[in-house]
């Protein structure tokens, strides 16, 4: 019973992402000549090699693709995946974003909506949104909170659904 689901970014996903590069690989070329003009600026340095780091981080959690199996639900991003069990699953639903989602820890845009956010309805939860109009949110037994997103959500929603029931 292997399905596959696309992630989709929205435009506001895609052209966040290519201006953000474009505009740090700028300040990359810019640091690199300042530090290679005047050797003492590190502060220059730092503050461009902590920006990189925090660009990777979400990079590599950026969503790509999620597949069901017979066991597990799983969420391919850049370099890994996460795994949720059916029998871990105490909810699926589609979700729609509030005005009062906040974001704790993550990208808001950039290589998607990843990271930690906070929402007054659900409380904490981890993001890996490409599309936020195509979200929904996964509660999990020992109750951690997920909200994905894929192109057919609601194909996806009822074929977990037909699972865990």
């Amino acid at each position: 019973m292997e399905q596959y689901f696309k992630v989709r970014w929205s435009w506001w996903v895609r052209i966040t992402t290519v201006v953000v590069t474009v505009a740090l690989l700028g300040l990359l070329n810019y640091s690199l000549n300042k530090f290679m003009i005047d050797n003492d600026d590190y502060e220059a340095l730092l503050i461009s090699v902590t920006i990189f780091i925090l660009y990777g981080i979400f990079m590599i959690n950026a969503p790509i693709s999620v597949r069901l199996t017979t066991q597990y639900f799983e969420l391919k991003k850049v370099v890994g995946s996460i795994r949720i069990e059916y029998a871990a699953i105490s909810y699926i639903g589609r979700y729609r974003p509030a005005l009062s989602d906040m974001k704790m820890f993550g990208s808001g845009g950039l290589w998607g909506f990843v990271g930690v956010f906070r929402n007054s309805d659900i409380g904490s939860y981890n993001a890996f949104i490409g599309d936020m109009q195509q979200s929904f949110l996964i509660r999990t037994v020992e109750g951690r909170v997920y909200v994905f997103s894929v192109e057919d959500v609601d194909d996806l929603i009822a074929s977990i659904k037909r699972v865990i029931r």
